[in-house]
């Protein structure tokens, strides 16, 4: 009987029971396995507090509700492990411990890839095994994948393992054609014709680096040929970090060109810093036009260095940026050739600034298909943003004047059910010297597409103006078949302001996993003058019809075309005679 005693007691006062519950009080809640929320938000969710009675029904509701919280916030495998509840009573009342499965990574299988390699894909993923699954994580990681050139499709699937109670992952994605040539022979059109052949491998031995060689010929009309040859190669993961290297190299014949630029993007909605460095050097050609004919011809010269650091803040959601930046620029212009009307005026300049910007952008973002692409998923990001730059040269500091530059940027952008799609922007530069207004340069557009109207038809429609104050004979405003006109000259007109409206009929009338074929017609107008802005002068149209094609796996997936063009206001009177251009990607 001494014997059992002391075992009576230990009994009594350290093994669990179980009395009802009308019969006890809550002591205290220990909340375990969180790290996403803490304890104290967690046992706010619940109506089972401490001093309560407890109910078991009652705490059943609460791990229901906790679980749904952290659901809503995108956890959306966590739950309230029952099975590892810790329920022990004392004489003072009953103790809780509770413990949250938020959720753990386990084993991520990639497939799909016959060319990529499998760790290059793994990098670019926003978890890694153990984390904690959450889905904006999966859903952003998606959007990575499919941004990258060698990639196509890219889907992530995620499920719990019954046995271990670990998120499965499940990363499926398809590569693309990404080395392949590209030859360029000349079109014979509107008195031009040039030459362009090019290798390119926008994933070097499945590295996802990419790398290029181009040699291009331009003749115009009247003078010798020019030749180009140049080379690229980017590093996307530098020793296997976050920074990118960017390395070309152009030999023509005013001289060498190169530019080195070492930086560490904005990779995800969620990363809080990026920097960004750029030296360059290049020789090149300056023409001036006026009423599509070149009236004067500069070498110019330069050496430019450019860095910048990136704060951001917020959320997936929501982000504000700072930005401290600097800028150095040294210009030289050497006359080549030039006619007695010409006005044109470049200015040699050695400037340097120092400057802050900032910035905010709400964005969420839709998938589609037939946007800007032909056949592939395609990541929209709706939403607004703005920012603003200011930047201040100092002979203090190396620049050959004193200056202030202002830089204002808007955007938004909206779509309504997948079928309307509109994106506005406008950005106004402006610089000051001896506290008074030089010069400003204004751009501006929106455009909007529907889609679906009937037969697989998108109508897409562009208007678009450009600006500029104080900047006569240093830069100018062109329109032609470069610029949004199709069936004029590249640089048939000029001026010191502009504006466009295109109209753009497209279907889809053909669609395989290896090609789309489509057509559009459309109509251009334009107007350009110099001067007062009340006197926008007499508009330059054309219309006319072409052939889309897109070639989803391929690298870039872009959309290639081929138009027919008729000018109806240019020198001469209308012709019957359509002029042919082809190019990449949507003229708008």
């Amino acid at each position: 009987m001494k014997c059992l005693c002391p075992l009576v007691f230990i009994l009594l006062i350290f093994l669990p029971q179980i009395l009802p519950a009308d019969s006890v009080q809550i002591r205290n809640i220990i909340v375990t396995g969180n790290e996403a929320f803490s304890s104290e938000k967690i046992l706010g969710l619940m109506q089972s507090q401490v001093g309560d009675d407890y109910d078991p029904d009652l705490l059943h509701q609460d791990f229901q509700w906790i679980a749904s919280f952290y659901q809503m916030h995108g956890y959306q495998f966590a739950r309230v492990d029952e099975e590892q509840l810790v329920l022990l009573k004392f004489s003072d009342g009953v103790y809780l411990r509770i413990y949250i499965d938020e959720g753990r990574i386990g084993r991520i299988t990639i497939k799909g890839n016959t060319r990529t390699k499998t760790d290059v894909i793994r990098k670019e993923l926003l978890f890694k095994r153990g984390d904690v699954y959450i889905q904006d994580d999966e859903l952003e990681s998606e959007r990575i994948l499919r941004r990258k050139p060698y990639l196509g499709s890219a889907e992530i699937l995620a499920t719990r393992d019954p046995e271990t109670n670990l998120i499965l992952i499940e990363v499926e994605v398809t590569d693309l054609w990404t080395f392949f040539p590209a030859l360029d022979v000349p079109a014979f059109s509107k008195d031009k014709t040039g030459f362009l052949v090019a290798l390119s491998d926008s994933n070097v031995f499945g590295s996802g680096d990419s790398g290029r060689i181009r040699y291009e010929q331009i003749r115009e009309e009247g003078e010798d040929p020019r030749h180009l040859v140049s080379g690229l190669y980017r590093v996307f993961r530098l020793f296997d970090s976050h920074w990118e290297f960017d390395g070309v190299y152009t030999q023509k014949r005013e001289g060498v060109s190169w530019e080195a630029s070492l930086k560490r993007p904005l990779y995800s909605l969620q990363t809080r810093w990026s920097a960004a460095f750029t030296a360059a050097e290049s020789v090149d050609e300056r023409r001036w036009y006026e009423q599509g004919k070149k009236t004067a011809v500069f070498d110019r010269s330069s050496q430019s260095e450019s860095g910048q650091i990136i704060r951001s803040f917020g959320d997936r959601r929501r982000q504000t940026q700072i930005a401290l930046w600097m800028t150095s620029e040294r210009v030289l212009f050497d006359e080549v050739e030039r006619l007695p009307s010409s006005t044109a005026n470049f200015q040699d300049r050695n400037a340097r600034l120092i400057g802050v910007s900032l910035g905010h952008r709400k964005v969420n973002f839709i998938r589609t298909r037939f946007l800007n692409k032909m056949g592939r998923v395609e990541d929209i990001g709706v939403g607004y943003g703005y920012s603003v730059s200011i930047g201040r040269a100092h002979p203090f500091y190396g620049s050959d004047r004193r200056e202030t530059r202002v830089s204002l940027f808007l955007n938004a952008s909206q779509a309504y059910q997948d079928l309307l799609f509109v994106n506005g922007r406008a950005g106004v530069t402006t610089r000051f010297v001896a506290h008074e207004e030089e010069d400003s340069a204004f751009e501006a557009s929106i455009k909007a597409v529907r889609k679906n109207l009937f037969l697989r038809q998108t109508l897409a429609a562009r208007i678009s103006t450009q600006m500029q104050f104080g900047l006569e004979g240093e830069q100018q405003v062109l329109l032609g078949g470069n610029s949004g006109l199709r069936g004029y000259d590249p640089r048939q007109f000029s001026g010191t302001k502009r504006i466009r409206l295109n109209l753009e009929s497209r279907t889809i009338f053909w669609e395989h996993p290896l090609v789309v074929i489509g057509s559009a017609i459309f109509a251009d107008v334009g107007y350009i003058w110099e001067g007062d802005t009340s006197d926008i002068g007499i508009p330059k149209r054309s219309v006319g019809f072409g052939v889309r094609l897109g070639l989803p796996k391929l690298s870039g997936s872009r959309v290639y075309r081929a138009d027919l063009a008729y000018p109806l206001d240019g020198p001469e009177k209308p012709s019957l005679m359509p002029v042919f251009t082809y190019a990449i990607g949507h003229a708008f």
